[in-house]
C-alpha cells in the first residue's frame, strides 16, 4: 500500500492564499487611496473652478455697473451740454433784448442832470481816494454837452458830438469811464470850430467804448 503525505502541499497552498489576500488587501488599500486622491484633487480643482467662476461673474457685475453708470454719466453729460447751450442762447437772445435798453438807459443817466453814471459807492470813494480829480462833477451842467450820432456793433461804439469846452468832453469822458456799462473809453479826435447855427466856438469828439451788456 503506497502512502502519499499531503500536509506539506496543504501548507504551501495556504501560504500562496494568505500571500494572495496580501497583495489583494494593499491593491485595494492602493486604489482606494487613488480613488480618494483623485476625488480630492478634483474636489479643490472643482472649488477652485467656482471660486474663480464666482469672482469672473462678479467682475462682470462690476463691468456691467461701470458701464451702465459711464452711460448715465454720459447721459448726464450730454444734457449738461445742451443745458449749458440752451442757457447761452437764450441768455444771448436776453441780452439782445435787454442790452440795447440798459445801454440808451445808461447813456440817459450820464446825461441826465442830477444824475450820474452807475457805478458802486465803495467803488467810487476809492477811486476818489487814489485821484481826487477821477470822479465826476455832480453839478456839471449837462446841456453844455450834446451828441451827433451813436454807432454800436457787436459791443463796440463809436460816439461823436460837440462840447461847449474841452472841459465839458473830459467831463463826459470821466462819466462813462466810471460807468458799469461802458468800458475801456479812448478819446479818438478833437476840433474846435465855430458852430453855423449858434455862432459859438464848439469843440467836436469822436471816442470808442466797449459795452457791457
Amino acid at each position: 500500500m503506497i502512502r502519499i503525505n499531503l500536509l506539506p502541499a496543504v501548507k504551501k497552498q495556504s501560504r500562496v492564499e494568505s500571500d494572495a489576500r496580501v497583495w489583494v488587501v494593499i491593491y485595494a488599500v492602493f486604489v482606494v487611496a487613488w480613488c480618494v486622491g483623485l476625488a480630492a484633487i478634483f474636489w479643490r480643482t472643482s472649488h477652485e473652478r467656482s471660486v474663480r467662476e464666482a469672482a469672473n461673474q462678479g467682475l462682470e457685475r462690476e463691468i456691467e455697473q461701470a458701464q451702465r453708470q459711464n452711460a448715465d454719466l454720459t447721459a448726464v453729460k450730454e444734457k449738461l451740454a445742451k443745458s449749458k447751450k440752451l442757457e447761452e442762447v437764450v441768455d444771448k437772445l436776453h441780452k439782445a433784448r435787454s442790452g440795447p435798453t440798459r445801454l440808451l438807459m445808461e447813456l440817459s443817466k450820464v446825461l441826465s442832470e442830477g444824475k450820474g453814471p452807475s457805478v458802486e459807492p465803495a467803488r467810487l470813494e476809492e477811486i476818489r481816494r487814489g485821484n481826487p480829480l477821477a470822479g465826476f462833477n455832480p453839478n456839471w451842467d449837462v446841456r453844455r454837452l450834446w451828441l451827433k450820432s451813436f454807432e454800436e456793433k457787436k459791443g463796440k461804439c463809436s460816439i461823436k458830438g460837440s462840447g461847449k469846452t474841452n472841459e465839458d468832453v473830459a467831463e463826459f469822458l470821466r462819466r462813462l469811464g466810471l460807468s458799469e456799462v461802458f468800458h475801456q473809453v479812448m478819446l479818438t479826435e478833437t476840433s474846435s470850430q465855430i458852430d453855423p447855427d449858434t455862432k459859438l466856438a464848439v469843440v467836436n469828439f469822436t471816442l470808442s467804448c466797449e459795452v457791457l451788456y
